[in-house]
């Protein structure tokens, strides 16, 4: 399995920037975005949109998941396990907020994946940030940000229907969202370098879908 993501790896990066080149994004999600937001702010809703589905979506998802796992619901409150262990209560182990990383089948996977989330979120805030500081330019802002938010979106319902390479896939997709805008973010003229790279992958893409399997 290591093998495959090791793989899986550099294909998901330069798969996240084809997309980004094909401008997908612009031709389907854009333009009905702009019947209520401008262009430059749409990289900041984006990061709502996370902020939404990871601490609320996500994070009211997990808190089912563990009251409906756990034999007397939920429990958060450590001072309350401790006087159930001295008053001897068989179950009072599995109530221990800590085990509910013991939780197992969909259950334990919808809490997995709201970690995840907490995880991966953070970084494409300090991205969106540090990108619109160094002027990364507009159009790679806004498409990094939209791809990232569909991704982690896809990430959690894959995560739960336990379908593991995809999901792997699709996380990793979302970090070189992430990891793009820092790149443009530090390198000084990456963008030339970026272009040139990947509309090569592009007109691959194009090549194979038509059948023409000449790359030149």
């Amino acid at each position: 399995m290591s093998g495959v993501f090791f793989i899986l790896f550099p294909i998901c990066f330069l798969v996240t920037a084809a997309l980004q080149q094909a401008q997908l994004v612009e031709y389907i999600i854009l333009p009905a975005m702009y019947n209520y937001f401008t262009k430059r702010d749409v990289p900041y809703v984006m990061a709502g949109v996370c902020f939404f589905w990871t601490y609320v979506v996500t994070a009211s998802l997990s808190v089912w998941a563990q009251s409906a796992a756990s034999p007397n619901g939920y429990n958060n409150n450590v001072r309350k396990w401790k006087v159930d262990v001295e008053g001897g209560r068989d179950d009072a182990a599995l109530t221990e907020p800590r085990n509910r990383g013991f939780i197992a089948g969909p259950f334990g996977r919808i809490i997995a994946a709201h970690q995840v989330a907490l995880e991966s979120v953070p970084g494409f805030f300090a991205a969106v940030i540090i990108a619109t500081a160094q002027k990364v330019p507009l159009d790679y802002r806004v498409s990094f940000s939209i791809i990232y938010t569909i991704l982690r979106i896809f990430h959690t319902i894959l995560y739960v229907l336990d379908f593991d390479i995809v999901r792997a896939a699709t996380h990793v997709m979302s970090i070189s969202c992430c990891a793009w805008l820092f790149i443009f973010a530090i390198v000084p003229g990456f963008e030339r370098q970026y272009y040139s790279t990947v509309m090569d992958v592009v007109r691959i893409r194009h090549s194979i879908s038509d059948g023409n399997w000449t790359f030149g």
